[in-house]
This record gives structure tokens, C-alpha cells and sequence, in this order.
């Protein structure tokens, strides 16, 4: 391929433009081009309140200056909604950037603001602000401009970004507008510190002054210009901003060395050109290791099936075989619908008969169990959509740490003998995976969970008896740091971890529990059976394959594109209920009294018990204060520093403790609903008081 022939990255533009104007401007009802001087006329309107975010003061002051007044709410830029409270509450506390902002600004306008003619308003709580509403007024007329446009030179200079705007003149909405802009005018302050803005405005001052700084921001926040009350949610969006930063230089340094290995200076052009086809083939291995983020290690670790999600249709794909002829691997549609309708219903008895293996063979006929042991076959079928419910709840919140709600983790807990191994490897075997699972010791090493997450694979990774230690520990991949950092920062098709672990000994923090969906395996399967247990299951893991797996992703898929309910935010699996009581009514199968109807709070549950019983054996330990609190002595419980007393904290719902070091405080409401005190404990108490 020559130079001409070769696709230039990154060239100017310099065919003639597009028809379809950047900038499209509705006036009246009809498409109109119209100027910025036509826009923000100053000989028709004399008053201007507008919200949005302004990328140049310079531009925005040079635009509006011969309006008698300006009121301005400063929004944010376009692209920074979701996740944004963190930057909007930094812009607010950021002292410096503030002054210097308003100081960049001619000494006209500066004088204009400081006679309050131009007033510059900001959220006061720094809550993101994404409208954009102009409005005008004037003698006699009023117009009204909202859209997608701010008020930067790009949006509205029709510079190769496509934006709208709706304006309409002496129209109704101007009323419903001027209301709008109010109710946002009344959760702002002023963005110039009112000392800045009384003082220091127009005056050569050292703004970098840790003195100064520290004195104007003490002065917003004894006057309430400052108001800040924030929600565990928020702090955690706080905490986040670090790693988003360090995310974002990592994504940057490897598309700039993408960049660097497929492409080419053009010697008479200085433009860098894609590498002809036949030279990116010869560097393949190259081009693999700048794509990936994944270690070679981690690579060879992955035993799963290859599943791509298809985020158009969503549907899920499989590679192809290997096409010899091009060196490619085409991808095969694997989310499709049966026709074989006598397949499915087969498949969905072998799940029956497997569920009631845990009545069977086990110790306790306890339906509860079985029901656990078919949530969790629920939550399989739907692990390669869960990375979607997150993205959906996102962007219907607006804020990235809600996805948390819905959890990336699966532990499925138990004692030894609880058949909690046979449920993974059945559940493989539904999925169509190669291997049964991966043993946590073989992937146990540094980061290679992380690159598992980080991967396009959306097959669910099927870890067996993961370590206790791990939900302890402080490495950044594992433990809590890793929970909420896959739980609230990962974006984009992923898989989720479905493991098992022992029961005895488990507990985590609220950070973390609240990130994962734990169910807890009670019963245990009958040593004398074991035999004809293990017989009756090889039978039904010889008959079992993923062509219900395929039907349902299919269905999955459909109830997404369609606009229907897939999950909720109280059940995330509604969705995956809803695709398995249909395909019960479609082959006249009665619904199995096991069957799931909503999800679990087993590690509440276990906590509850496990504090009752605390309660029951140590009722001396817990002091009841008449200011509605409970001193708990829980040296006479556990030793100060042994890891039994973390663990006992740890099932302590948050909103119960008041103070945990160096005494632990309790607030006596919530510790009495936690317990049910009142079901169980109040008798006791009262035949205690008068005896």
C-alpha cells in the first residue's frame, strides 16, 4: 500500500463541510441558522439568566457584556455527569482556583461582578448541575433557549460537534424556565468568595497564601456559602477520585503506545498513518501485549469458556475456529433460541433432580438449602448480564457508585461435606465451560483476579474454595480494597466471581458484604450415601450441556432490547425468575416449592444469629444506658486484639454501632431490632428487673 492509499489518523479536515449543520437551531418551530450575536441579542434583551458550564470566562463575558445584568449558575462540562460529585465538590472547596478564575477576568467585568451587575453562581454542595436553560428578557419581549449546547466557542460556534437548541420567543416555557432556573439559583452560592469579591477583588493579593486561603474558607463556611453534608456514598466517590486518575494515565499511556506500534510518520505529510495490514500481521504479538492488560500468567490461568458480549444486540459470542486462510477467528452466535423445545425441558429436570440431591443425600430435609443452591444456578445464568444491570443503574442514577447494588461477587458458603464444590462444578457444566472450575490456589498469585475482571470475557469465574484469608486481606488485590474497587470502578462488559468457601470462619466488613451476594449452605450430605450421591450425580453431569444457558441468554438479551424489566434494584435477578417460571409454564412443569422467590440477606442473617446467641451466653456483657445506647463489654466476650473480636464487629450491621475504639457503643434502637429483643429477649429482661 503506497502513502496515498494509506488512511491518515488524526488529519485536519479539508474537504468541504458537512451538510448537516453542528449547530442545530430550532427558532419557532423551525430550523433556522442564526448567529451568536443573533442568539444573545443585545438590542432586543437587556437581561440574561443562563445555566452551564463555560470552558473560557473570556468568551463567555466577551459574549454577554452589554446585557445590563448577567446571572450565571456555572454547570459542568459535557461527559462528566455520572460519577461528577467528586470534581463538583472539589471546584467548591478549591479556594485558589475560584479567586484565580475571577482574577483572570479584565478589570471591566471584574468590576461588573463586584457591583454584582454579573453574578457567577455555583452549587453549594457541589452537586453536579448538567442543565443548560438560557434565558433572556427584554422592554417587552423574552426568549427562551434550552438544548444540548453550553456555552462554550465549540458547542455554539458550529465547530465540529453536533449540538441543539430550542429557542422560542414570548412562549409559555419561558415561565416554566424562569421557575426552573430558581428552584437551581436557590441551591447555589455565590461562586467568587464573598472576601474575594468585598476585599481582595481588583487588588494584587498572594492568593497562594496557606493564610489567606484558610481565612476565606473559614469565612464561606461560617456564613453557610459552604454547605457539605455527606453520605457514606459520597466519601467513598472521594476516595475513588485517586484511583479514577491513575485508571485514566494508565488508559493514556497505552493508547499512546497502541498508537506508536500500528502506525507510521508519513515522511511528506508528518502525519502518522495505519501500518499496511501485511506489517500489523508481522507485529501481532507486539499489538497483543499493548491491547492487553491482562499478564501472561493470567492468560494461561484462564480456563473458561471464551464468551463475548455483543453490547448492540446484547447477545453473547464465541470464538469461531481458527480460519486458516486469513489468520482470523470469527465469532459464532452462542445466545440463541432452541427450537428444540424437549432439549430445554430436559435440561431444566437434570436441574430439578440435581436441586433435590440436597433433600436426597443430606443430613436435614430443608428446602431453604435447595432454594440457595437454585439461586445461585439463577445468579450463574445471569452473570453475563450483571456487568449490564450496573452500567443501566449508572446511567439511570447518574452517579458510578451505585453499581455496588448490584454485586459482582457470588460466595456461596458451607461446611465441609455441603455440597457447595458439586454445586460450582455443576454449574460449569450448565454454562458449557471446558473445565469444571479454577482452585483458588492456582490463582491465588499477584493481580491475576484482577486481570480475570479486567478481561472482555464474560464467562462467570467459578473459584473453589477460596481462603478466608483473602476477605482479610489489606493487599490492594485482594481483600476489601480489591471488593470495592472491582465492585465500584469496574465499567464495561466484564464477568463476575462465583466461589465457594468455608463457612466456619468467614465474615468481612460492611464495606465489603455490602458489595457481595453471600449464600450460606447449612446442611451437609450423609456419609453413609456418599456413594450412591456421587452415582447419581456423574449420571446427571453426563447428560448436562449449555443449551438451556443458550436459550436464556437469548431471552435475556430480547427483555433488554425490548425496554422490559431485567432486574431491580431490591432484586436484580427478578429477570433470570421471570425467564425460568416461563420456561416451567411452557413445559407444564409445576414451580418446585424450592424455587427462589427473592434474593437473600443470608450474611445478615448469620450476624443476627450469631449476636443473639452472644446476647443469650453473655447478658452481663451489655450494659443499656437510659441515653438509648449499650456499652457492650466485649473484653468479656473476645480478647481486645484477637481476630474473634474483629469478626464479631464485623457482623454488626453499621448503622448499629456508634462507636467501635477503644469501647464499643451501640445504639440500643437499632442493636434491639437487630437482635428482634423484643420477640426473644424482653421476657428475660423484665423477670431479671424484679427478681
Amino acid at each position: 500500500m503506497d502513502d496515498k492509499s494509506q488512511l491518515s489518523l488524526f488529519e485536519e479536515e479539508k474537504s468541504t463541510p458537512s451538510k448537516a449543520p453542528f449547530l442545530h437551531i430550532i427558532f419557532n418551530g423551525e430550523v433556522k441558522g442564526m448567529s451568536l450575536e443573533d442568539l444573545f441579542d443585545t438590542e432586543t434583551y437587556t437581561e440574561l439568566k443562563a445555566v452551564s458550564f463555560v470552558a473560557s470566562p473570556q468568551f463567555f463575558f466577551k459574549t454577554v457584556k452589554r446585557f445590563k445584568s448577567v446571572e450565571l449558575i456555572l454547570g459542568i462540562e459535557d461527559g462528566h455527569v455520572a460519577g461528577n460529585f467528586a470534581e463538583g465538590l472539589e471546584n467548591l472547596l478549591d479556594i485558589e482556583s475560584r479567586t484565580r478564575y475571577v482574577q483572570s477576568l479584565s478589570k471591566d467585568i471584574q468590576k461588573e461582578i463586584q457591583s454584582n451587575r454579573f453574578q457567577i453562581r455555583y452549587s453549594k454542595k457541589g452537586t453536579p448541575i448538567h442543565s443548560k436553560i438560557y434565558l433572556l428578557t427584554g422592554v417587552k419581549d423574552n426568549r427562551i433557549i434550552i438544548g444540548s449546547a453550553n456555552f462554550t466557542e465549540t458547542a455554539l460556534g458550529n465547530q465540529k460537534q453536533y449540538e441543539e437548541l430550542l429557542v422560542f420567543d414570548n412562549h409559555d416555557l419561558f415561565e416554566v424556565y424562569t421557575k426552573r432556573f430558581h428552584d437551581i439559583y436557590q441551591e447555589t452560592v455565590d461562586f467568587i468568595p464573598e472576601k474575594v469579591k468585598s476585599t481582595l477583588l481588583l487588588e494584587p493579593v498572594n492568593i497562594a497564601d496557606p493564610e489567606v486561603l484558610m481565612d476565606i474558607l473559614l469565612d464561606e463556611i461560617e456564613n453557610k456559602r459552604i454547605m457539605v453534608d455527606l453520605t457514606e456514598a459520597e466519601v467513598e466517590v472521594i476516595q475513588q477520585a485517586t484511583q479514577k486518575i491513575a485508571d485514566q494515565k494508565e488508559e493514556a499511556i497505552q493508547l499512546n503506545q497502541v498508537i506508536e506500534v500500528i502506525t507510521r510518520v508519513n515522511r511528506k505529510t508528518k502525519n502518522r498513518e495505519l501500518l499496511p495490514i501485511k506489517s500489523l500481521r508481522a507485529k501481532t504479538v507486539t499489538i497483543k501485549s499493548k491491547l492487553s492488560k491482562i499478564s501472561k500468567n493470567s492468560v494461561e490461568a484462564d480456563r473458561r469458556r471464551q464468551l463475548v458480549y455483543h453490547t448492540a444486540t446484547n447477545k453473547l459470542y464465541t470464538p469461531a475456529p481458527f480460519t486458516e486462510e486469513d489468520g482470523s477467528k470469527p465469532l459464532d452466535l452462542f445466545s440463541k433460541e432452541i427450537k428444540e423445545r424437549n432439549v430445554l425441558k430436559q435440561q431444566l429436570e437434570l436441574i430439578n433432580k440435581f436441586i433435590d440431591a440436597y433433600h436426597l443425600f443430606t443430613v436435614q430435609n430443608d428446602p431453604k438449602v435447595q432454594s440457595r443452591i437454585a439461586e445461585a444456578i439463577l445468579y450463574a445464568f445471569a452473570s453475563a448480564h450483571i456487568w449490564k444491570m450496573r452500567d443501566h443503574y449508572v446511567n439511570e442514577e447518574g452517579r458510578e457508585n451505585v453499581k455496588r447494588h448490584v454485586p459482582p461477587f457470588l460466595i456461596i458458603a458451607g461446611r465441609s461435606m455441603s455440597g457447595k464444590t458439586s454445586a460450582l462444578e455443576f454449574i460449569s457444566q450448565l454454562l458449557g465451560n471446558p473445565d469444571p472450575y479454577m482452585a483458588y490456589e492456582k490463582i491465588s498469585g499477584r493481580n491475576i483476579l484482577n486481570d480475570f475482571f479486567h478481561s472482555s470475557n464474560v464467562s462467570p469465574l467459578l473459584i473453589d474454595e477460596i481462603d478466608t484469608k483473602f476477605f482479610h486481606s489489606a493487599a490492594a488485590d485482594k481483600g476489601e480494597r480489591f471488593i470495592k474497587d472491582i465492585a465500584t470502578n469496574l465499567k464495561g462488559p466484564h464477568p463476575v466471581l462465583i466461589g465457594t468457601t468455608n463457612a466456619t470462619g468467614f465474615d468481612i466488613n460492611t464495606q465489603s458484604s455490602s458489595r457481595l451476594y453471600y449464600l450460606q449452605i447449612n446442611n451437609t450430605f450423609i456419609n453413609q450415601k456418599i456413594a450412591e450421591s456421587n452415582n447419581y450425580l456423574s449420571d446427571l453431569m453426563n447428560k448436562i450441556n449449555a443449551s438451556l444457558y443458550k436459550d436464556f441468554t437469548h431471552r435475556m438479551g430480547s427483555l433488554i432490547q425490548d425496554g422490559e424489566e431485567f432486574y431491580n434494584i431490591e432484586d436484580f435477578l427478578i429477570g433470570a425468575r421471570k425467564i425460568f417460571k416461563d420456561y416451567y409454564r411452557e413445559f407444564n412443569m409445576p414451580i418446585p416449592e424450592w424455587f427462589p422467590e427473592q434474593k437473600f440477606d443470608d450474611y445478615l442473617d448469620r450476624g443476627r444469629r450469631i449476636w443473639q446467641e452472644i446476647y443469650k451466653s453473655h447478658e452481663d456483657a451489655f450494659d443499656f444506658r437510659k441515653e438509648d445506647s449499650v456499652l457492650v463489654h466485649i473484653e468479656n466476650i473476645a480478647a481486645p486484639k484477637s481476630r474473634d473480636r474483629t469478626a464479631l464487629m464485623n457482623y454488626l450491621p453499621s448503622e448499629c454501632i456508634t462507636e467501635d475504639v477503644p469501647v464499643l457503643l451501640l445504639d440500643q434502637k437499632k442493636f434491639k431490632e437487630y437482635i428482634e429483643y423484643d420477640k426473644y429477649f424482653k421476657k428475660s429482661f423484665i423477670k431479671r428487673w424484679f427478681r
